[in-house]
């Protein structure tokens, strides 16, 4: 990409991923090589933004509330948030202006709300996060058991890589039920997935308690909780990339390491027709008949297991 298509980008040259000599305007290039699949993965969502002005070998920093210095002219969602205990203007990626806005400030990671802002409490994604304890674990055998478990409950599911060790097993639904309760749903299908796989799985989300077993996270789905978006770059060595996956290459053995900001536009996309939005009350119906109560989950509860 040429320097004419760079208008506004200063230090092109910084490197952003030493290891793999990714700079800055490579950051800029990449925003804008998939910015039709990026905007649509984030469109009307909430952002926290993940920064590293000085590279990813330096510590770096999250950033909510964008703040009176960010242009006017950028996508913003302003709301009180539990967690900050305060009102955040969070970025709203609505074009390509805020991709090279982010690629000018150094933002390698971008993380999304899995609810939008016009019904910021009404989640539209189930999310399971798998997240391994040790690199000896199969997070493809693990995002399998949690397929299974979906599919007996009724729930379509698609699988998308973490960029780093983890994948998500994910979940469209249709945007009726308050986030407390998805979450609530969320831990009950968890649990039943962990209790079916005892020595390997757990939902303990303290890591002293996990004793070795992979984490299955599901406690994303409150206000103001986010994940790592679809097609996002991760702040890894190689800088790799959070890609949709179909469920043959989870089975095949899929390496992230393989998925780079380098590569990740080549790559088809599997996701691009949406998903069918889905009740969940059978499902809810179902887990309560195997013994699971589905109860409300603010999110600042914690389960013990």
């Amino acid at each position: 990409m040429s320097a004419d298509t760079r208008a506004g980008l200063t230090s092109p040259d910084k490197l952003l991923w030493p290891e793999a000599g990714i700079t800055k305007a490579d950051l800029w290039d990449y925003y804008l090589s998939i910015a039709d699949r990026l905007l649509r993965a984030v469109a009307d969502r909430p952002l926290t933004l993940k920064r590293h002005p000085n590279g990813i070998a330096r510590p770096g920093f999250f950033q909510k509330h964008l703040g009176d210095d960010a242009p006017d002219d950028l996508g913003r969602f302003e709301t009180w948030t539990p967690s900050s205990d305060r009102t955040v203007d969070y970025l709203v990626a609505r074009s390509e202006r805020e991709l090279k806005w982010a690629a000018q400030m150094a933002v390698v990671e971008l993380h999304a709300w899995l609810s939008r802002t016009d019904r910021p409490d009404r989640p539209d994604t189930l999310l399971f996060d798998l997240d391994p304890s040790s690199d000896d674990q199969s997070v493809a055998q693990a995002a399998g058991w949690v397929r299974d478990v979906l599919d007996e409950l009724g729930l379509e599911s698609r699988v998308k890589s973490s960029g780093k060790r983890g994948m998500h097993v994910v979940v469209r639904i249709e945007r009726r039920y308050e986030s407390g309760g998805v979450r609530g749903l969320a831990l009950a299908i968890a649990r039943c997935i962990a209790d079916r796989h005892p020595d390997d799985l757990t939902v303990e989300m303290r890591k002293a308690d996990r004793h070795g077993r992979l984490l299955i996270d599901w406690s994303r789905h409150g206000a103001a909780q986010h994940t790592v978006a679809t097609w996002s770059p991760r702040a890894t060595p190689q800088a790799s990339v959070s890609v949709p996956l179909t469920w043959d290459e989870v089975e095949a053995g899929f390496d992230p390491s393989t998925v780079t900001i380098r590569t990740a536009s080549d790559r088809p996309d599997p996701w691009a027709e949406p998903a069918r939005a889905q009740r969940i009350e059978p499902a809810r119906a179902q887990l309560e008949d195997w013994g699971y109560d589905v109860v409300d989950r603010s999110p600042r509860a914690r389960t013990t297991r």
